[in-house]
């Protein structure tokens, strides 16, 4: 009995400590070992430099790229600037890189939870504390999502901002206030400064407010948006120093390369086993539904169809957040789809929409069902098998997790290739070093077509681009998924034979060469 009144007394307690230790536990194990990706390899360099330019007061130099990453550089900067002073290392080399990368991930997966916290906190004020928590579980543990919050990138920093700042805008359209204009503006500033596709919040809420403001006549809608516009300029010129010193050419240098790569030049891309710089119309769908749980798709399925369903009946669906805030994603996938570069995990933005959407779909669904322990365990059993399962079966890299709708990983594959983006780089670094020595040396050569990855832990003039430099017979080359021998390299592939794979979730993840 008196258990039960310590559970009934702190039972939100209770839970959020569970979400807590269960999202440690997905993120922080084995995380310094689980990949080095090129884009992060880029931005320890950035975040180096965004520290110098304002230890130095070198303000320009805290503009290193047109995503622009402030808010990455700020929550790894720092941490990785104490650990240098403590240290006594001040540069990078292959071996130092890994305590410096474990600082940073770690210091961002930290970030990432308190930004859920919040998240919580407010999506509590719409829904009540147990669907708001049931809401963020759902697309914090997808697997590909997890995977992708224990990379050194911006992807979830950039997918939290945004549903963050959505959830105050409904709060703030139902309780109109200034506070919460000005809390609303602060979160676009910060989505804006993680990634600059971010800033489509500001249009998108300027169409809604616009709206609000014809349908009541009221100049507080007006107010508000100007607001909001007010407190996005301020933090955005507070928190990026390169704006203090050449704030339009540095917004317009954001702009300009934005549009250049994003929307001229598009990425390379292997889809349907062709090599393409635009995905194509049905890329991002063709993503959700493979890199997603068949739990989260069956929810966005369902609740389609009853979403069409309601509006046939009624002749109107009611204006409810969950609408809300699939107008704008679906807008998201919109602007993206018409981008030409098309990268997997640009769809992250859109799961938080899945929570929203398996939420609405379990109502839905317990009103057909008189047993409410049958649907229970159906629904923890469904989610045992295509959540929990793959959190298990993919650890720890669930950056490679396909949906078991395709079959297989490797059939997943022959639709939208997998990146080889560094994935364990540590094992293919420890493969090598169990196989290739002593015949090959301490640290044999090694060819790459992206050197970044190995780079980082590796002798530097050890490691050659085979795009430029043709491979000797002391070489071996080493191939990631989907990469075949390029360039000059191209011309001696006859010479090589393999010698080994490295495996990773059913993947051939990494293939070994070596002369003839």
């Amino acid at each position: 009995m008196f258990l039960k009144k310590i559970i009934a007394k702190h039972y939100r307690l209770i839970l959020i400590t569970i979400f807590i230790a269960a999202y440690l536990l997905t993120r922080l194990s084995y995380l310094p070992y689980d990949e080095i990706n090129p884009d992060g390899v880029n931005w320890h360099h950035r975040s180096q430099q965004f520290i110098v330019g304002l230890k130095t007061l070198d303000f320009e130099k805290t503009y290193q790229h047109y995503h622009p990453g402030v808010t990455l550089m700020w929550i790894t900067g720092i941490p990785v600037e104490i650990l240098k002073q403590l240290t006594g290392e001040q540069f990078y080399n292959h071996l130092n890189f890994t305590p410096f990368h474990i600082v940073a991930k770690f210091s961002l997966v930290f970030a990432q939870l308190i930004i859920t916290i919040l998240l919580l906190f407010f999506l509590s004020k719409i829904l009540s504390f147990n669907k708001a928590l049931l809401v963020i579980s759902i697309f914090s543990f997808e697997p590909f999502f997890v995977g992708n919050s224990r990379l050194y990138h911006m992807d979830v920093l950039l997918t939290l901002f945004v549903f963050l700042s959505l959830t105050a805008t409904w709060i703030q359209l139902h309780k109109p206030s200034f506070r919460y204009a000005l809390l609303v503006g602060a979160l676009i500033s910060l989505s804006f400064l993680t990634k600059s596709i971010g800033v489509i919040l500001l249009p998108f809420l300027f169409v809604v407010y616009a709206i609000y403001f014809v349908r009541t006549k009221n100049s507080i809608w007006v107010k508000n948006f100007i607001l909001i516009m007010l407190a996005f300029g301020v933090v955005t010129f507070a928190l990026f120093p390169a704006l203090w010193v050449k704030p339009v050419y540095y917004l317009t240098e954001i702009f300009s390369e934005s549009e250049r790569v994003g929307v001229r030049d598009g990425h390379p891309q292997i889809v349907f086993g062709e090599s393409t710089l635009n995905g194509g119309p049905l890329f991002y769908l063709l993503d959700l539904v493979l890199k997603s749980s068949v739990f989260a798709v069956a929810g966005m399925v369902f609740f389609v169809f009853f979403q069409t369903k309601k509006a046939f009946q009624k002749g109107t669906s009611k204006w409810s957040f969950s609408l809300f805030t699939g107008l704008f994603y679906v807008s998201y996938l919109v602007l993206m789809t018409i981008f030409s570069k098309k990268i997997d995990r640009y769809s992250l933005v859109v799961y938080p929409l899945f929570g929203l959407m398996c939420l609405e779909t379990l109502v839905w669904v317990r009103g057909f069902v008189t047993n409410k322990y049958s649907y229970y365990f159906g629904v923890i059993g469904l989610y045992w098998l295509t959540v929990v399962s793959p959190l298990i079966t993919f650890y720890p890299y669930y950056f490679t997790f396909t949906s078991p709708l395709f079959g297989s990983a490797i059939n997943a594959n022959k639709i939208i290739a997998q990146k080889p983006f560094g994935i364990a780089i540590y094992e293919l670094k420890d493969h090598l070093a169990k196989n290739y020595y002593p015949k090959y040396g301490v640290y044999p050569q090694l060819g790459f077509i992206d050197t970044k990855p190995m780079g980082a832990i590796y002798p530097n003039s050890k490691i050659i681009d085979i795009r430029i430099e043709t491979p000797s017979e002391n070489t071996l080359v080493v191939l990631g998924m989907n990469e075949d021998f390029i360039g000059d390299s191209a011309f001696v592939k006859a010479n090589f034979v393999k010698l080994s794979s490295v495996y990773v979730n059913g993947l051939e993840y990494w293939r070994i060469y070596g002369y003839e």
